[in-house]
């Protein structure tokens, strides 16, 4: 206890050395006796600032106002809480006769119909196209303000229901920063918590200090979304909180430099065993039906969800507002930022109207203004602008373009990359073979090219799973296509990173408990956005007595799901290992559709590979030795090809003679030495020959 008010003493040393630029002396030996402040030998200079107790004080609520997360975050980590702050801010009050000026949110006194009516304007001006919705809104919000507040329940719980992209965060945002002009939220931060990000009990308290923070924070309301993809155990917690406006911790936690952490030695006086929802709306944010939320979290949770607000896909007119709007607000941005003028003729509205994504709404507009407005801004650097020039917006071959003079760019950034599409065609036509498997990933482009133009278009997409399992022998060309592949998905814009992310079983799955998982979602984590190529995938099922391998599977399995647009997964192994494999999920073999095998290479194939590995290397192949290869590579494709290497093989044998070129050569001062002769080659190695001869 000592120690604790010791570092509270120096913390209000702290800061009030922020106001006065020096540290202050006082003591005090009993209550009575009055407090006498010295400030050295700066007297003079510190006058102004200590002429009244009363500018001290603004100065420091200044301080703490303009710096005050760095302030609590610095006290956290010297073991101060936010209490124990918000004590010490009282107690310097009271150690210079001041009275408390706290300033706190309307209470229930307060005109609340004509504040919500008021909001109501704001965001309807804010927010377009769903009157009926905000109506819900300010109905939900204003609520605990006409009923009153149940103690230490939520103010309400409510749930936000509609389509991708029809305003459901914004039209929350926009709540809560009506409310904090008006004076009744002491701040208008919305916290967002993604429960589809705690996918494992591993992530226990990540989770756990993130709704922490948030339950503790100063803003009024905490939003939870993809709650449909929460850990159920996460999932219980916050059903608690809706209904009790508490969650009982199976765990004993302790406060460290602001973080919870995990108490190791039984009883602590500060302790975090509960956690309490406190004066906090809860808005609980999904695209399905009600009926998916009674899944998620039972019916009593149903039953304490008072509002239920309902936003609808855009229409028309509403559309067509927002593309004004955006419109204004981009010509005043690049007007007062970038120093120059844009005028846009109508065409440029309707380009957008016909080609923003339907799916997502006004983010999906936003999104094209955006990609405009970083496209003049390149105008403005690569012309030297800034003048007040004029730039025209208008769209030329259906595609929209800035014009200025003589000078023409293209606005729109589209996430395909046709010059990597055609780099990687070209690498793709150099590999030998596998014309079945060129021929899948060049479907891909067209189906990806078809659902953009749908939902353009406003229609239903038909997404396909895109996760593969390739078989083959060793050396088939599986990795190659995979990398290939991460970087063809990547040009056409399925996915956003395109990394190849190759892992065995050694990555995935840990030697003791309660480790895999984790390990795992590390591994997911790091290649969302590409391709996670799992080589020798059948290695992670060793029997029905392999619990490791099968929480591994599991960990997976869901993680496909819930990032399935933002991720590809490949399993690669022999087939029949393969087949056995997916037996071990019940979810595996629905999720891995698309099979792929690799055929062995044919002995003229191989001869291909080994002409392409020669020139690569700067050689040449003499007419006789290729002759020569064919046959040697047909004999070993038919004895031995799935210890042979197929592709390896190849490689192997030109290496090889290489070796062998340079020690004839280096006797033959005449030599061609880019050429492989016949003699280069050896003929005799033992994956001619049958297994077992």
């Amino acid at each position: 206890m000592a120690d604790r008010n010791r570092r509270r003493q120096e913390e209000k040393e702290r800061l009030w050395n922020e106001v006065l630029g020096k540290k202050r002396a006082y003591e005090s030996t009993d209550a009575g006796t009055q407090i006498e402040l010295t400030i050295g030998e700066h007297e003079k200079e510190l006058q102004d600032t200590l002429k009244s107790a009363d500018s001290a004080m603004e100065e420091l609520n200044r301080i703490l106002l303009s710096q005050q997360k760095e302030l609590r975050e610095m006290s956290r980590q010297n073991g101060i809480s936010d209490a124990d702050l918000d004590k010490m801010e009282a107690e310097i009050r009271k150690d210079y006769g001041i009275e408390e000026k706290e300033e706190k949110p309307a209470a229930s006194g307060f005109d609340s119909k004509q504040v919500f009516d008021d909001i109501y304007n704001l965001i309807t001006a804010r927010v377009m196209g769903q009157k009926d919705a905000l109506k819900q809104l300010i109905t939900a919000f204003r609520r605990p303000y006409v009923m009153g507040e149940e103690a230490g329940k939520p103010k309400n719980v409510i749930l936000v229901t509609g389509p991708e992209g029809s305003g459901r965060h914004e039209a929350v945002a926009q709540m809560a920063r009506s409310l904090y002009e008006k004076g009744v939220f002491i701040s208008d931060e919305v916290y967002t918590i993604d429960m589809s990000r705690y996918g494992t009990g591993a992530q226990e308290q990540i989770f756990l200090q993130d709704l922490y923070e948030a339950l503790q924070g100063k803003g009024s309301v905490i939003c939870f979304e993809n709650f449909e993809n929460g850990f159920p155990a996460f999932l219980r917690m916050i059903g608690s909180l809706a209904t009790t406006g508490k969650t009982v911790l199976n765990k004993r936690y302790v406060l460290s430099k602001g973080i919870l952490v995990e108490n190791q030695t039984g009883l602590v006086k500060d302790s975090v065993d509960t956690l309490h929802v406190g004066d906090k709306y809860l808005i609980f944010i999904t695209s399905g039906k009600a009926s998916k939320v009674q899944d998620a979290f039972g019916a009593d949770f149903m039953y304490h969800v008072l509002d239920v607000v309902t936003l609808k896909p855009l229409d028309e007119e509403s559309v067509k507002a927002i593309i004004d709007k955006q419109m204004e607000t981009l010509g005043s941005k690049c007007k007062e930022q970038l120093k120059v003028q844009v005028t846009a003729d109508d065409e440029v509205k309707e380009w957008i109207k016909a080609h923003y994504d339907k799916t997502r709404g006004a983010d999906a507009i936003s999104s094209i203004y955006h990609d405009f407005y970083v496209s003049i801004s390149q105008l403005v650097l690569e012309q030297n602008l800034g003048s007040m020039e004029t730039i025209q917006l208008k769209v030329e071959d259906d595609v929209p373009t800035a014009v200025l003079d003589e000078v023409k760019i293209t606005l729109s950034r589209s996430k395909n990359s046709q010059e990597e599409i055609d780099a990687v065609n070209a690498e793709m036509n150099e590999i030998v073979g596998l014309k079945e498997v060129k021929e899948y990933v060049h479907s891909l482009e067209s189906h990806v090219k078809m659902q953009k133009i749908r939902r353009e278009q406003g229609l239903k997409t038909a997404e396909v799973s895109k996760h593969m399992i390739f078989t083959g022998n060793p050396g088939t060309g599986k990795t190659t296509i995979a990398r290939l592949l991460s970087r063809y998905m990547k040009a056409i814009g399925a996915l956003t990173q395109g990394q190849l992310v190759e892992v065995t079983r050694a990555d995935l799955v840990a030697q003791y408990v309660g480790q895999t998982a984790p390990l795992t979602m590390n591994v997911i984590k790091s290649a969302i956005g590409g391709v996670l190529f799992i080589d020798e995938a059948y290695s992670l099922y060793r029997g029905r007595d392999d619990a490791f391998g099968l929480e591994c599977i599991d960990t997976l399995v869901k993680a496909m799901e819930d990032n399935r647009d933002n991720l590809i997964v490949i399993l690669a192994g022999y087939k029949k290992e393969m087949s056995v494999f997916l037996e071990a999920n019940s979810g595996l073999k629905s999720r891995f559709p698309n099979l792929i095998y690799f055929p062995d290479y044919t002995g003229e194939e191989l001869v291909q590979i080994a002409q392409i590995q020669a020139k690569s290397k700067g050689y040449k192949i003499d007419e006789q030795a290729l002759v020569n290869l064919e046959l040697y590579f047909n004999t070993v494709q038919a004895n031995n090809a799935a210890e042979a290497g197929n592709g390896r093989l190849a490689r192997n044998v030109i290496e090889d003679a290489i070796l062998k070129q340079s020690r004839r050569v280096s006797s033959e001062p005449d030599a061609d030495l880019e050429l492989l002769k016949d003699e280069d080659f050896d003929y005799s190695n033992d994956y001619s020959k049958k297994p077992g001869e």
